[in-house]
């Protein structure tokens, strides 16, 4: 599915916007995709202190919660991974 994504981001106090068309596999893959484009902006502006302050699908749909709590989930512990 294509979709249209706007992302809001204060980085140091300083206002951002970006966007553009993605694709995800299903409307449930959405907020996944946004949090790795918001996740690019933070590698471009070297890992600043950067705060989501909202993110638009398609014009009209806000999906800021659901990104910021994939970007607040724990990292999952090493201990269970075999190399």
């Amino acid at each position: 599915m294509k979709f249209t994504l706007e992302v809001h981001l204060n980085i140091e106090d300083t206002g951002i916007f970006s966007g553009g068309n993605f694709y995800a596999k299903n409307k449930s893959e959405v907020p996944r995709v946004a949090y790795q484009f918001i996740q690019g902006i933070k590698q471009e502006t070297g890992y600043r202190k950067t705060l989501i302050e909202k993110v638009i699908v398609n014009g009209t749909v806000d999906i800021t919660e659901e990104v910021k709590e994939i970007e607040n989930r724990p990292i999952p512990p090493m201990d269970d991974i075999f190399w």
